[in-house]
């Protein structure tokens, strides 16, 4: 019994005495352990909520200074967070192009991937839209995909200076100059004053000087002339090449062999639009399609083709297609002098000459001789002292500058005579600017003294 009580007795103060394992200072060193990795949990943790938050700033940073390849990493990472962030995906898609470590055409794609991304009601929809309809065009030259763009972004902001300034140029390229006044009035009435004598200047240049106007823009998309074609149908093939289902872009090709005398193979670049019932309801690719039929002299088909003229009934294609169909099909010159005369009330008929003559022929038809003589001294008028050859390119190397009143003065008498009272009275708003702002270098007359 004693020894079975002394033995109890040990067990039991060896079982309350701590062992080595558990003395003071190693319950400490462990809790400090455990301390200091929740710490750097919790550090680790913030910093990387830091960094993630912080990726939109220091991706807008990188790109102030160029470091494209810096900022899309930066992006990259804050996205994975923030799949909506409009301002993050419109930074990503122009580090993706901007980066010259990437190659072009998968940069591109994948740029357009981040601007869809941007849906229609944040305040950066119409920016992105835009961005897209710049790399359609400029870098995968998809016309019609640009132009679809564009529209969603004049609908979006029709304030949008860089929309309507690019629309407007992509009309003018795809053979649609006739369609473009009102994008270059619209920047135009958008642009800071300073901004407006180039664009007037540009207008002016694209108006008399079609095939060079637009060099800026050939020299970007890589369009170079070939031959005898020039750059601006070079760039039409290319366009056709890259976008056939664009059928505009057939129809400006036609329009040009129509204009050399060659109404059959205009008709043949016309057949190989591959939606030529999309195609029919563009007023464009119907009077181009008229026209060449009324050339080869297919009467019926050119009547056919005439009846399925699409809206609006209104504008200078429309009433330009009808007088050319009742002067050559139907023959019927009175309906021709009408229509002849309503086409001549639009922009930009006031400098087709062609159709000027053909009004006079009409005229001479139903017996009104002195008014067709009439319709004919004007003609000569205008091609031979207000309007020529000489003096427009005299006008071109002109306006390399935009400082001279005298210069402007000119433009806006010549704009005058043709009754387009808006280009004229904006010519003559920079000329008096001009005068004013010389005044003010002017020295006065009690200074002289």
């Amino acid at each position: 019994m004693t020894d079975h009580g002394a033995q109890s007795t040990q067990n039991a103060a060896v079982e309350s005495t701590p062992s080595e394992n558990s003395t003071p200072s190693f319950l400490s060193r462990r809790r400090t352990f455990f301390l200091v990795i929740c710490v750097l949990a919790v550090g680790w943790s913030g910093y990387s909520y830091w960094s993630i938050e912080s990726g939109l700033k220091r991706g807008q940073q990188a790109a102030a200074k160029g470091h494209w390849s810096r900022a899309r990493n930066h992006l990259s990472r804050y996205l994975q967070w923030h799949p909506d962030d409009s301002a993050a995906h419109l930074l990503t898609a122009e580090a993706l192009v901007r980066d010259n470590t990437r190659s072009g055409q998968d940069s591109v794609n994948q740029a357009i991937e981040h601007l869809m991304q941007i849906k229609e009601d944040s305040p950066l929809a119409a920016t992105a839209r835009l961005q897209q309809a710049r790399l359609s065009l400029l870098i995968l030259q998809r016309p019609a995909a640009a132009e679809r763009l564009l529209r969603e972004a004049l609908d979006l902001n029709p304030d949008s200076l860089d929309a309507n300034i690019l629309m407007w140029k992509l009309m003018d390229v795809t053979g649609r100059h006739i369609v473009s006044r009102q994008y270059f009035w619209r920047a135009y009435e958008v642009s800071p004053a300073s901004g407006r004598p180039p664009l007037l200047r540009d207008w002016f240049l694209a108006e008399f000087f079609p095939e060079t106007a637009n060099t800026s823009f050939h020299n970007a998309t890589g369009a170079r002339a070939v031959g005898e074609l020039p750059a601006s149908i070079s760039l039409l093939v290319r366009l056709r090449e890259s976008e056939p289902e664009a059928h505009f872009v057939h129809a400006a090709l036609a329009a040009y062999y129509l204009e050399r005398g060659q109404p059959k193979s205009s008709l043949e670049l016309l057949k190989e639009s591959p939606d030529l019932t999309k195609a029919m309801k563009d007023p464009f690719f119907v009077s181009v399609l008229l026209e060449s039929l009324v050339d080869l002299g297919e009467n019926e088909k050119a009547t056919i083709c005439f009846e399925q003229f699409p809206e609006p009934h209104s504008d200078y294609l429309y009433w330009r297609s009808k007088a050319m169909f009742h002067h050559y099909v139907t023959e019927d010159a009175t309906a021709a002098v009408h229509a002849y005369e309503e086409a001549l009330t639009k922009w930009p008929a006031k400098f087709d000459w062609g159709l000027m003559t053909k009004l006079s022929e009409s005229l001479r038809k139903v017996g009104r001789s002195d008014d067709a003589e009439s319709v004919q001294e004007r003609v000569k008028q205008l091609t031979t002292r207000i309007l020529t050859e000489e003096k427009t390119s005299q006008l071109r190397d002109k306006l390399r500058g935009l400082n001279d009143p005298a210069v402007a003065g000119e433009l806006c008498d010549i704009y005058t005579e043709f009754g387009l009272m808006k280009e004229a009275n904006a010519w003559g708003d920079h000329q008096q600017k001009l005068l004013t702002s010389s005044s003010t270098f002017l020295p006065s007359s009690t200074s002289a003294k």
